[in-house]
Order: C-alpha cells, then structure tokens, then sequence
C-alpha cells in the first residue's frame, strides 16, 4: 500500500461516533470495530476522493503528530481496515466508478 492510493469505503459499513470515538458495523456479516478519536476522523474524512497521503496531511492539521507519524499510522490503519473488507484500496479515487455502459 502507497500514500499516493486512496481509501474507498465498503457500502456495506456502518459508522456511529460514541464521544470522540467510533463504531464501525460491518452489516452483512455482523462485525463491530472501535475506532479512536483519530481513527474516527480518518473515517469521515476518507471519501474516496483523498489520497493517503491528502488525508495524513489533514491528520496533521488537526492532531499533535508528525506527517511521517500521520502516514505511518494511517497505513497500519488502512491495511487493518482492508484486511477486514471495511475499506478497499484504489490507485486513483475515479477506480471505484463504474466503468461507462456498465451496470
């Protein structure tokens, strides 16, 4: 995985903020996952239209942490969330559409 990929979130998850944290809900298979406060604001923000890398820079913004600690973080965050169909990885945020004429 490569901070210039982004995120795509698996429709088939749910998210509920609990204070500053999160749960993630896996709907067909009935999984919880706790997100912390910057696991949970990685989760909003992550659209399918930022890069890894786009979001560690946000991350920095708003949070007490280096850019290298940001992308470091995010990416054992991001290949956790892969490895549990929560999120799938793209090369460019136009890989999730549907190729024209398709259905």
């Amino acid at each position: 995985m490569e901070i210039t990929q982004y995120l795509i979130k698996n429709d088939d998850v749910l998210f509920t903020s609990m204070g500053e944290d999160a749960v993630l809900l896996h709907v067909n298979r009935g999984d919880y996952y706790s997100l912390n406060k910057v696991g949970a604001r990685l989760w909003i923000l992550t659209d399918g239209s930022k890069s890894i890398a786009d979001l560690a820079g946000l991350i920095t913004e708003e949070f007490e942490i280096t850019r290298e600690a940001a992308e470091k973080d995010i990416l054992e965050l991001a290949e956790q969330l892969v490895s549990e169909g929560l999120v799938k990885v793209a090369e460019s945020p136009e890989d999730d559409k549907p190729a024209e004429g398709s259905a």
